[in-house]
């Protein structure tokens, strides 16, 4: 049995029922010549939980539904999954994007926080949005 751990790199940030989860991975790099794409890979995600107002939304875990087409994530949303136990309802719903599509060549280049500030401003824009779900729903 081949034991090989991937390395990955997480910055967390907590809101109120959500939380924002900036994710930093490298993948196995065949050619180092190639210098349009790099090995690293980042995604943003957000994981809602049963008391946001947007957690009801969800309707399993297809990418394609209101729920993630009105969230801020880059290219839309490129990953969706309730998590659960089994038998049990799901208790949080991780919902976001990765930086991997067509012209996001510059991204797998980049292999900091401080470089990748599109990637964390994006985070911040999810997270301030999320924010004002509440403070909208704390207003009625």
């Amino acid at each position: 049995m081949d034991l090989t751990w991937r390395h990955c790199d997480q910055w967390k940030l907590k809101g109120e029922h959500f939380l924002i989860e900036v994710v930093r991975n490298t993948v196995e790099y065949h050619d180092p010549d190639d210098h349009i794409e790099g090995p690293n890979r980042w995604n943003v995600y957000a994981y809602i939980y049963p008391k946001h107002p947007h957690f009801s939304k969800f309707v399993g875990d297809s990418i394609f539904q209101d729920a993630t087409r009105v969230l801020e994530l880059h290219c839309g949303s490129s990953f969706c999954h309730g998590h659960a136990v089994p038998g049990k309802d799901v208790h949080c719903w991780q919902v976001g994007s990765d930086y991997h599509h067509l012209h996001d060549d510059h991204f797998t280049r980049i292999s900091t926080k401080e470089d990748a500030y599109e990637v964390f401003y994006d985070a911040e824009l999810l997270f301030t949005q999320l924010n004002n779900m509440i403070e909208k729903e704390d207003a009625h």
